[in-house]
């Protein structure tokens, strides 16, 4: 099977009837999970026809609506997604897909995860902590394997740095870890980039280990920049103009670790929305706060919306609950922290366990993703179809 635990979409796992052979800890608690919901409208129990007219009669009439998620559906669903937003005039917010932006208009170098096990010799992470998000990432890819020129794996042939402002796990196991202050992350970034031009940096970081830095990177023949969560945030310039002076004098490529084994593939669609002829198309808006284009009060805001749409997300793990005024229609197959507060909830299959699809990795490519069980819960592709059909 396909794991949708995350955006590595590791194929290569084998599930028996009491074992998950290969995944990680996270694709196993995804995969085995009996976090189950049922529908729910205003906090009772009721069938699904139900659930379905009341988030339907919901999108009816509101007037400020707001799409949030899409990052754990598979594209067919989030492809629906877009054409329920524009029938009911919603704006689509994603989250963490700034980079994916950047990747996508040619702001930066990107390359493919295979190409990364054979060829990357520098490996950053940056604001990421892969052991605990992509647990698989060092193991298949990015670190320890063998790859086509690189023979000898991590003992001799690649070197990893953490940029973080925390020591995180993934810290741990790196030459060099380069802990800096969250407020004082473009001074740190414009640091290295003086160094990279052999001049001695004006900061308060400690500029012979920049300026050691700077002498790893040049060095680089093929270097990885993994970007996480927290270097997607504002200003993301910043990490397009490191890649840019990092490519003066070297060779590195930019993937981005957000959350959510399909994040990819809802930026490439609202990317492709926005610059076909005719600009934003068909009346949907979009934005991707955390980072990306509807950040910092671009489009809607959420405490504004009077109802937001949640497929596949868990808003209130970063929106404190008082901050939502709005009706909460919530798509999900396992129980959140939003789905106990939300007016309407309407359980769905989950993309590579008991509902089919495909999805679009974190490097671009694009994997068919299989039924692994029966269970006779409609799909988020289902769902969102009949409330597309009586909207």
């Amino acid at each position: 099977m396909v794991c949708t635990g995350c955006a590595l979409l590791c194929d290569d796992i084998e599930v028996g009837e009491n074992d998950c052979r290969h995944a990680c800890r996270i694709g196993d608690a995804h995969i085995t999970s009996t976090n189950q919901i049922d529908p729910v409208v205003n906090r009772s129990p009721v069938d699904m026809d139900t659930a379905i007219k009341s988030a339907a009669e919901i999108l009816v009439s509101a007037e400020k609506l707001v799409f949030v998620g899409f990052g754990n559906s598979v594209t067919e669903a989030q492809a629906t997604g877009i054409e329920l937003a524009k029938k009911v005039g919603a704006e689509i917010k994603t989250f963490h897909t700034g980079i994916f932006d950047d990747i996508l208009d040619g702001r930066v170098k990107t390359c493919t995860l295979p190409e990364v096990r054979d060829y990357a010799d520098v490996i950053i992470f940056l604001g990421c902590d892969p052991m605990n998000t992509h647990p698989r990432l060092l193991s298949r890819y990015a670190y320890y394997p063998r790859g086509e020129k690189r023979q000898h794996g991590w003992d001799e042939d690649r070197t990893a740095i953490t940029i973080d402002p925390r020591f995180s796990h993934t810290a741990s196991i790196c030459k060099d870890v380069y802990t800096i202050d969250p407020h004082r992350q473009i001074e740190f970034m414009d640091a290295l980039m003086d160094a990279l031009l052999s001049k001695v940096p004006k900061t308060t970081y400690d500029k012979k280990r920049i300026l050691k830095l700077a002498g790893t990177l040049k060095k680089a023949e093929f270097g990885v920049v993994f970007a996480g969560t927290g270097a997607s945030t504002p200003p993301r310039d910043a990490i397009v103009r490191l890649m840019d002076r990092l490519n003066e004098s070297s060779d590195f490529r930019l993937l981005s670790l957000a959350p959510g084994y399909n994040l990819r593939s809802i930026a490439e669609q609202l990317h492709r929305l926005h610059n076909r002829p005719g600009g934003v198309g068909d009346g949907v808006g979009s934005g991707s706060s955390g980072g990306g284009r509807g950040s910092s009060g671009d489009g809607t805001d959420l405490h504004e919306a009077d109802c937001i749409l949640c497929l596949g997300f868990d808003l209130m793990n970063s929106l404190p609950a008082h901050g939502i005024n709005g009706k909460m229609i919530v798509i999900d197959p396992n129980e959140t922290l939003t789905s106990r507060y939300a007016d309407v909830v309407i359980p769905c299959a989950a993309g590579g366990i008991d509902a089919a699809g495909s999805a679009v990795r974190m490097d671009g490519e694009t994997v068919e993703v299989p039924l692994t069980r029966e269970s006779g819960r409609l799909s988020d592709v289902a769902i969102l179809k009949r409330l597309l059909e009586v909207v």
